[in-house]
């Protein structure tokens, strides 16, 4: 699988994570829109027939995760932010000013994990 296709993905289960975070802990709205422009943006390279099933799929496992308190929502962000901010960096040229912005904000998503 091509490095577009994985961050489509990738961008579409963290939507759906973020949306239903969401659901219970509003602070994590603002960051649900802005995975969703990182899913539009990496839609103009790739597109699958996974997008809406992995966003649905990951929305409910997001509001189940909620469920169990703000510290698991903070540690599931934390580890899919890092891996994200990761995969970035090693696959993409952060010269790019799109994938600079995705970074920038992939790295707030972070700071709401282990600064708060």
């Amino acid at each position: 699988m091509d490095k577009y296709k994985l961050a489509l993905l990738g961008e579409a289960g963290a939507a759906g994570l973020d949306r239903g975070f969401s659901i219970r802990y509003k602070v994590f709205y603002e960051s649900y829109l802005n995975e969703v422009s990182h899913w539009k943006y990496f839609q103009k390279y790739s597109r699958s027939f996974l997008e809406k099933p992995v966003y649905y799929a990951f929305s409910i496992l997001g509001f189940v995760i909620s469920l169990f308190g703000i510290e698991a929502v903070k540690k599931v962000n934390e580890i899919v932010e890092r891996n994200a901010i990761n995969f970035y960096k090693i696959n993409f040229n952060e010269s790019n000013e799109d994938i600079k912005r995705i970074l920038e904000d992939e790295e707030k998503h972070f700071s709401m994990s282990v600064d708060a």
